[in-house]
């Protein structure tokens, strides 16, 4: 058994770690390099920063055509591993691996397909999630299960730290169900039970609506951290709400008065931090970021901006 491991973000770095451990990773696939910050020079994705480290042939193309093709197939890998690679693999780039192939998705499938699982897992406000490692179909993450492994969530988590809890557990998952193929013991089955789905994130999903629940808008903050950051407008500029307290289980329990409009910065209090009040209860922040400045701690958001208390956000 020969992998090609194919993926992109930090999220797949354990996984490539652990597979090359334990396995002949014969190449990596992963994203071409981008422009870092402000447009200055090119910056290799994670994983191929974590192949070169490993000494791994590195293969980079912006599509998935004859060219490429040709390079995956003088590879002579006969399976395919894919964790966040980030482009869809079409019948002729399949073909060339006679052996499995293998997607990583960090859901309990078909719950929460597509792009974005772990941020839907939070936005749901879900009390459980998974990895699922399933056979690459035609239709996306329909394909049947070979290995999943359950968690439990505990509500306060972001988006940055289920991702974190996630890589580390998808690489111990992904050396036992490929150990499974290697042996030739691996079964599927097929998914059972409703399909649900998730989008691509955009900066249009972070606006913050102080009419909607403290839950809500507790799973939103930490479902778009650290990207794009939910937001809100005060005094003209985009503000946004990067750390919240508390569980997305007991949020809302402190009411606000209810002459108080929505999104009204109401007051403070040591350990919670800001408070502001939304559709039904208070909303505490912890740290906060104007635009163009840096992410700080709710106190010295305080000291640096008088006004805050009593202002109305949005």
């Amino acid at each position: 058994m020969r992998i090609l491991f194919a993926g992109t973000p930090e999220i797949a770095v354990p996984t490539l770690r652990a597979l090359s451990e334990h396995f002949e990773v014969g190449a990596v696939l992963t994203n071409t390099d981008k422009p870092g910050a402000r447009g200055r020079a090119l910056v290799p994705s994670a994983v191929k920063s974590e192949a070169l480290r490993l000494g791994l042939a590195v293969l980079q193309h912006d599509s998935l055509g004859l060219q490429a093709r040709t390079e995956v197939a003088e590879t002579g890998c006969d399976t395919l591993v894919c964790f966040a690679y980030g482009r869809m693999f079409g019948p002729k780039f399949l073909s060339l691996f006679s052996n499995e192939k293998l997607n990583i998705h960090p859901s309990l499938l078909p719950s929460l397909r597509g792009p974005s699982p772990i941020q839907g897992a939070i936005l749901n406000q879900m009390t459980e999630s998974g990895i699922s490692i399933q056979r690459i179909a035609r239709e996306m993450d329909s394909g049947d299960i070979l290995a999943c492994e359950r968690f439990v969530l505990q509500g306060d988590e972001t988006a940055e730290s289920l991702s974190s809890f996630v890589s580390l557990k998808a690489a111990d998952l992904a050396v036992r169900a490929l150990g499974l193929v290697q042996a030739g013991t691996a079964t599927f089955t097929k998914q059972e039970g409703e399909a649900t789905y998730t989008t691509l994130l955009t900066a249009e999903m972070a606006h913050l609506d102080f009419h909607r629940s403290a839950k809500e808008l507790l799973a939103q903050i930490r479902a778009l951290y650290p990207w794009p950051k939910a937001r809100t407008l005060y005094n003209g500029q985009n503000l946004m709400i990067t750390g919240v307290h508390g569980s997305v289980l007991d949020a809302g329990e402190q009411k606000a008065d209810a002459d108080i409009p929505v999104g009204t910065v109401v007051g403070k209090q040591k350990g919670k931090g800001i408070a502001i009040a939304t559709g039904d209860g208070l909303l505490w922040v912890t740290s906060l970021q104007l635009e163009k400045r840096k992410e700080i701690d709710w106190a010295s958001f305080l000291n640096g901006n008088q006004g805050f208390l009593g202002a109305r956000l949005g």
